[in-house]
């Protein structure tokens, strides 16, 4: 069993804090990163890096830990009257070219109906398409694409959609966590069921929602985007966690001291 892990946390620009993994890498944690490229317009996405300086970071983190360790997530998908298949395959294209051998995995999700979601980008009979069924082609089309370039393709909580070559994922991979330290796999591994058709194992979630600025339009972690803003500029780096100073012999109430991680 891993005693010191970090899982693969979701991220839009880990560039700060590249400087610091060595220290990371010293305290014996296991870790990688999933890291979203899929660069929509700024109506969708308007705060999050470019996409030339995304490409960018996703090289050097993956020269500095490994491919193995660079996750790409292309996700959510969304198609809608502005956004075609045809689009998300040739972005998706251009991407894979420049990110090249840098990572040895990719994960995909479509858009998911969420209330807050449909009320920034605009519901059905907004033209934005929430049937998996209408994501298939283009999925397909992928999915061979990335089999050529010697990408594993998993799914991210993704029951309905079904295509031949797209794995049910685990985007908390245990399984990874302990081939990256070199230990072998335990031989029960308990999942967490957030969702139909998440696969990921158990674990403990150390984020905070309404915690990130980048204002994605179809971020389920971010409730307002106003109070998300609010909370990054009050941050302070000397906190104990994102969102206050908590006495570290004072571990919240809500955590079971014996609670395991796998």
């Amino acid at each position: 069993m891993i005693r010191k892990v970090i899982s693969g946390g979701q991220t839009r620009h880990p560039a700060p804090l590249i400087p610091y993994l060595p220290e990371l890498d010293k305290t014996g944690f296991s870790y990688y990163f999933q890291y979203t490229v899929i660069g929509y317009p700024q109506t969708i996405d308007p705060r999050s890096p470019s996409l030339v300086t995304a490409i960018k970071t996703f090289r050097a983190l993956s020269e500095a830990i490994g491919p193995e360790r660079v996750v790409w997530r292309y996700d959510p998908i969304i198609l809608n009257n502005d956004i075609s298949a045809d689009w998300h395959f040739s972005n998706y294209s251009r991407i894979a070219d420049a990110i090249g051998p840098a990572t040895r995995k990719l994960v995909v999700s479509v858009i998911d109906p969420y209330l807050k979601t449909q009320r920034r980008i605009g519901r059905s009979d907004n033209g934005v398409s929430y049937d998996p069924a209408t994501y298939i082609d283009l999925l397909n089309r992928i999915v061979v694409d990335a089999t050529g370039r010697n990408l594993s393709v998993e799914s991210c909580a993704e029951a309905s959609v079904s295509v031949p070559g797209i794995v049910c994922g685990s985007c908390v991979d245990a399984k990874l966590l302990n081939k990256l330290r070199g230990r072998p796999e335990p031989p029960k591994l308990k999942l967490h069921k957030q969702r139909e058709g998440c696969n990921c194992h158990q674990s403990i979630d150390i984020g905070v929602n309404n915690s990130c600025g980048f204002g994605c339009q179809y971020c389920y972690a971010t409730t307002n985007h106003d109070r998300a803003l609010e909370m990054v500029n009050n941050h302070n780096p000397h906190w104990t966690s994102i969102s206050q100073d908590y006495r570290m012999d004072e571990p919240p109430k809500e955590l079971h001291p014996n609670l395991s991680l796998f």
